[in-house]
């Protein structure tokens, strides 16, 4: 049985909640707490099989603990969080995949068109997985579009919703992508063939380090790229390539634009909302738009809180105990409702 599952269910059952004030516990409840804690430095990798293959990814905090499932972005890995996560209130349970296509996870295979509906198709695979019934999203680029769009489909389970340099979904295509469908079609069957006919080039991990700021345009810090290498790599002949599927570097072929952000979001999402926003990421809408979005979530959400950082689209890896403060702040009230159920 995977040992993800089993704690999760006990999550969800276990009545042993953990007080704030350790001089209130018993000796068995403190004994409880040691062997249903996981150290974000400890942090425990899971597999989950789902029908496309396998997902990996890390979990840590209070296994008893409100689950928040942490979404990372484009390209990156679940370990876009390990630098944020020793700063993170021990009081949750911290669930972060490798999305499909990233990280240690399998990727979409060979002949299908990726798009964002099947990462919350997948999403939803996983919360079924872990039979999770009321949880919380932290979600970054990628992972909060994911996140915007499964609590628009599934508001009665989301409890609270934080954003990461995304203020609305991401229009598909990226401004800076062909805006031509037929376009993305051929690069993507020429990559195809590429992957099918060609051999994976080689580097070695400074070089694969390098290459992803340059790619980022050094908006993100090499110290932040080798951490998302340590599970980002992988062997290639004598040296190393990237691991996410390099389909994800493409334009997606099926349409993702504002009307369909729209349809999706508005009247739908009801969960506590905060949007913590870097001044130098990317702001892919123009301005009336995601001010448009904001009127939604203050008429139709249980809160709405908009936050600036000065940081661009990385700030949470490179500035992570500034980024933990606020996810903290949002989190607490989530503590406190444990507290008074015991």
């Amino acid at each position: 049985m995977n040992v993800l599952n089993t704690f999760s269910r006990a999550a969800l059952t276990s009545k042993n909640i953990l007080q704030p004030m350790v001089l209130k516990l018993s000796a068995r409840t403190l004994v409880s707490r040691r062997m249903n804690h996981i150290k974000a430095e400890d942090a425990r990798e899971f597999t989950i099989q789902l029908p496309i293959g396998q997902v990996a990814g890390k979990e840590w905090g209070n296994l008893n603990g409100h689950p928040v499932l942490c979404l990372h972005g484009s390209m990156d890995n679940c370990n876009a969080f390990k630098p944020m996560a020793p700063y993170l209130s021990p009081d949750h349970h911290y669930i972060a995949p490798d999305a499909i296509s990233h990280g240690k996870s399998d990727h979409f295979p060979i002949g299908t068109s990726i798009n964002f509906y099947d990462f919350v198709v997948h999403l939803r695979r996983i919360v079924q997985h872990l039979k999770l019934s009321k949880f919380s999203i932290v979600g970054q680029s990628m992972g909060a579009t994911v996140g915007l769009m499964y609590g628009s489909f599934y508001p009665e389970e989301l409890e609270r919703l934080l954003l990461l340099d995304i203020i609305k979904p991401a229009p598909i295509p990226l401004p800076f992508h062909t805006q031509k469908t037929g376009k993305a079609i051929d690069l993507t069957l020429s990559l195809e063939k590429k992957i099918y006919e060609g051999t994976p080039k080689s580097y070695t991990m400074e070089d694969l380090v390098s290459r992803y700021v340059k790619a980022t345009q050094g908006t993100i810090s090499a110290e932040s790229v080798r951490v998302l290498m340590e599970r980002g790599a992988k062997v290639v002949g004598d040296g190393y390539g990237y691991a996410h599927d390099a389909r994800m570097g493409m334009p997606l072929v099926i349409r993702y634009k504002a009307e369909d952000h729209r349809v999706i979001v508005k009247d739908n999402l009801k969960c506590h909302l905060k949007v913590v926003k870097g001044t130098k990421g990317a702001y892919y809408d123009p301005p009336e738009l995601m001010e448009e979005f904001k009127s939604y979530y203050r008429q139709q959400c249980k809160s709405f809180e908009y936050v600036e950082v000065d940081g661009y689209h990385h700030f949470h890896m490179d500035q992570p105990e500034l980024t933990a403060t606020y996810v903290n702040e949002f989190l607490q009230p989530l503590t406190a409702s444990a507290d008074e159920k015991n």
